[in-house]
């Protein structure tokens, strides 16, 4: 954390920082606040997706499944997150899915159980580097984020992921309106999407022979823009509202369709809006619950996602 003009201040801070992480699912990692020194956050959560219908490359609404009526995505997945304050401006940040996927078309259903793509990070605090610490209820910090898979078969239907290595870099602006218990945060970031698939493994397949995977093509995922906005404020120190916008958006527009059995799109662009609420039962410990819809995408998954979870912070240094 900053270095701040008062003791209430800071305690203050320390408090958002800690409502802002219970609030917000493991893979919105823009966080504008760094933990302290010693403070540590862990988050189990479970995700539920589902879905009846998809956007298409040119954003018309469509089933998600040719001739399946109903719901054909569910993505049923499981999500360790952590964080380590090294430093009071230096946060150590990793995370790991256990991916639960199933689809199904006319004809088929496909599921796969595996570890997905994990996480590994750092946010670093940039008011000191700004000489910015004589503003204590403002945070500005650098995210710095690789996903790496976890060497799970990337041509399996549906894949545990896209089987190739991201780095991502989002700058986030935080404010508190302390003495009010309410804070905003915005971001915006850069996710390069390399051709590094040295961390996944293929198995041989035949497209239409087979029908529990697909030929290996190692596709060239295209580079996307990401941001996020959200707000919050806690009612009697015990029960934290919010609400959150946030999108990935490709920089060049998709031109082919995703794969029914295999929702990875190469390129893909969409907006997901919808809040969150967290309690606090015990000190250090919250439940907490989120949900998002998806207004608007090109080349995606129309889904509602539902996540639950509850997380710790303890002090370990």
């Amino acid at each position: 954390m900053p270095m701040f003009v008062s003791r209430g201040a800071g305690q203050a801070l320390l408090v958002i920082t800690t409502l802002i992480a219970s609030a917000v699912h493991a893979t919105m990692h823009a966080q504008s606040w760094p933990q302290e020194s010693g403070r540590a956050y862990i988050k189990l959560s479970y995700g539920s997706s589902t879905a009846s219908q998809q956007y298409t490359f040119d954003g018309r609404e469509k089933d998600y499944a040719d001739n399946v009526s109903g719901n054909s995505f569910f993505d049923r997945s499981i999500y360790a997150y952590g964080e380590l304050g090294l430093t009071n401006n230096v946060t150590l940040l990793a995370g790991l899915p256990y991916k639960r996927v199933i689809v199904r078309d006319a004809a088929y259903r496909y599921q796969t159980y595996a570890f997905g793509s994990a996480q590994v990070g750092a946010r670093v605090g940039l008011k000191p580097l700004l000489g910015l610490d004589e503003a204590p209820l403002d945070a500005l910090a650098a995210n710095v984020m690789l996903t790496i898979p976890t060497g799970y078969t990337r041509n399996y239907l549906p894949s545990a992921g896209a089987g190739q290595v991201d780095g991502e870099m989002y700058l986030s602006y935080g404010r508190s309106f302390y003495p009010i218990d309410a804070y905003a945060q915005a971001g915006i970031g850069y996710r390069y999407r390399s051709t590094i698939y040295t961390f996944s493994h293929a198995v041989p397949c035949q497209d239409g022979v087979s029908k529990d995977c697909f030929a290996d093509t190692q596709p060239e995922y295209g580079d996307e823009f990401t941001f996020g906005l959200d707000g919050g404020y806690t009612f009697k120190k015990i029960v934290f509202a919010s609400l959150m916008l946030r999108g990935d958006w490709a920089l060049k527009a998709p031109t082919v369709g995703f794969s029914v059995a295999n929702p990875i799109p190469t390129r893909q662009r969409f907006i997901k809006a919808g809040g969150s609420i967290a309690v606090f039962p015990f000190d250090g410990i919250s439940v907490n619950a989120q949900l998002l819809f998806t207004p608007y995408g090109l080349n995606t998954v129309k889904s509602v996602d539902l996540f639950l979870g509850i997380d710790y912070r303890p002090k370990f240094f």
